[in-house]
């Protein structure tokens, strides 16, 4: 059998092999199980290592700043904001409120503009790149207010006002948590601070299946989201390949056994531990495919977008922690194939937290915010397939604006793609700035709008913005 440029494929032997992209590396599919146990093991084991100060592995001084050091080290103003949520995890927030140099540092009112992150990840992902290919950066130099939020227990929103992360209860979540709680809480604490009604939302991954489900489950918080803009989209997972596929497919019945011997603990904390993954193992990271090899399994093929230079500042900042919960809800959308919440194993137990013997599914055809989707069939994660027979076949065509499929995308390059600014992050930006251009001219002189002479308001015109573009779909 020939094998493609681009396939993941089994043999007769059980051999899962990785073709040209990942360097000809192959391996025994019960070695690559055990590995990925070990590697399981070694992430819970590794949580309970305090983290400490330590020295620069990759020779990228970025590695070993914080998010707010990369943004100060660039040029740009940052500020840091807390929120509480209602189940008292505590959420930092990362603030680009204008560009470089004083660009956009004026009075007129700027499109607030919220960047959520994926599974395992931070608010890091959107400023791992160079300014002119990292979204937020080009963001804040279009004049935009940038936010970038934080899940619970990840490297940024590790505080509990009852639970310190020693405690099994402080890790007792999953993303139905954060659609829940985490949303809610700081997308309302952005309105607060910016004195808006609304704002525009842009997602990666996790973070879109979040926004899915708070959408669908909360009609009201429509009105808090001008566009919705859901790149690399998760919603089910049940045509996930690679390393994803497996911890849902052929591995399930062990990580089931692995959640239930560590229960609710860290899953990859971003700690000293990890971190010396990137010291021994990757090495100096644009040299060595080891760890690229591994973000492709993870992501998919080799796009040959991968900015190999930074690597190590990639692998320095992630993965930044999540749940052993977590992971075991998304182990369960690939087995499944649902959009519901966390499956506790038992009748008994799933009727006493959702009153019936399996959880319910969450009803999509009730969001009501414009939404843009943006994937590729080369992305192993949210793979087109998932998006097509979920996604385009049941959100509401009213509000579904746009679809764009783009060519030889992996999951991961969607963010620190070469090809990201130019295909996902400048379209993502036009179309904010055509439709803030619309409020600005609503607000200095409504035309057909009395209410907004009456109040002259940002609220106002902000309504008057969105139902006209509701009454235009």
């Amino acid at each position: 059998m020939a094998l493609g440029p681009k396939n993941f494929l089994r043999h007769k032997n059980k051999t899962v092999c990785f073709t040209n992209d990942f360097r000809n590396m192959c391996c025994s599919e019960r070695c690559l199980q055990k590995c990925i146990l070990q590697m399981c093991t070694f992430a819970v084991v590794s949580s309970w290592v305090f983290a400490i100060p330590q020295a620069n592995y990759v020779g990228d001084p970025e590695a070993d700043m914080s998010v707010p050091d990369i943004i100060t080290r660039w040029g740009y103003p940052v500020e840091t904001h807390s929120v509480i949520t209602d189940d008292g995890y505590i959420l930092l927030m990362h603030r680009i409120p204008y560009g470089r140099d004083g660009g956009g540092k004026n009075s007129e009112p700027k499109p607030v503009v919220f960047l959520q992150h994926g599974l395992l990840c931070s608010s890091s992902v959107w400023v791992m790149n160079i300014p002119h290919q990292s979204a937020a950066f080009i963001f804040a130099d279009l004049g935009f207010d940038v936010w970038m939020g934080n899940n619970r227990g990840n490297s940024y929103s590790r505080w509990h006002t009852k639970y310190d992360t020693s405690f099994s209860e402080y890790w007792r979540f999953t993303w139905t948590e954060m659609a829940e709680y985490d949303m809610p809480a700081m997308i309302d604490g952005v309105l607060n601070v910016t004195k808006r009604h609304s704002l525009y939302y842009v997602a990666h991954s996790q973070g879109a299946l979040t926004m899915f489900t708070t959408l669908s489950e909360n009609p009201a918080f429509n009105r808090k989201i001008k566009k919705f803009f859901a790149i690399a989209p998760v919603a089910t997972m049940a045509y996930a390949k690679g390393l994803f596929g497996m911890l849902g497919g052929n591995m399930y019945s062990q990580f089931q056994l692995f959640y239930m011997l560590f229960a609710d603990m860290e899953f990859l904390p971003n700690n000293f531990i990890t971190r010396l993954i990137t010291e021994f193992i990757c090495g100096i990271a644009s040299k060595d495919p080891l760890c690229e090899n591994f973000i492709f399994l993870v992501s998919g093929p080799d796009s040959h977008q991968l900015n190999k230079t930074r690597i190590g500042v990639y692998l320095a900042h992630n993965p930044a922690g999540t749940s052993t919960k977590n992971m075991m809800h998304f182990a369960q959308m690939v087995h499944n194939g649902r959009h519901s919440p966390f499956d506790y194993g038992l009748a008994y137990v799933n009727k006493k937290y959702y009153g019936m013997a399996y959880p319910p599914l969450y009803n999509v055809t009730r969001i009501m915010t414009p939404m843009y989707l943006y994937y590729s069939d080369a992305d192993w994660v949210a793979t087109g397939r998932d998006i097509r027979q979920y996604l385009l076949a049941l959100l509401p065509r009213k509000y579904l604006r746009s679809v764009t499929k783009l060519e030889d995308f992996n999951h991961n390059d969607f963010l620190w793609g070469l090809r990201a600014a130019k295909e996902v992050f400048l379209p993502i930006s036009e179309i904010i700035r055509k439709d803030h251009q619309r409020f600005l001219s609503l607000l200095s002189a409504p035309k057909n709008a009395p209410s907004i002479q009456q109040k002259s308001s940002f609220v106002a015109a902000e309504k008057w913005c969105k139902e006209s573009d509701r009454r235009r779909l």
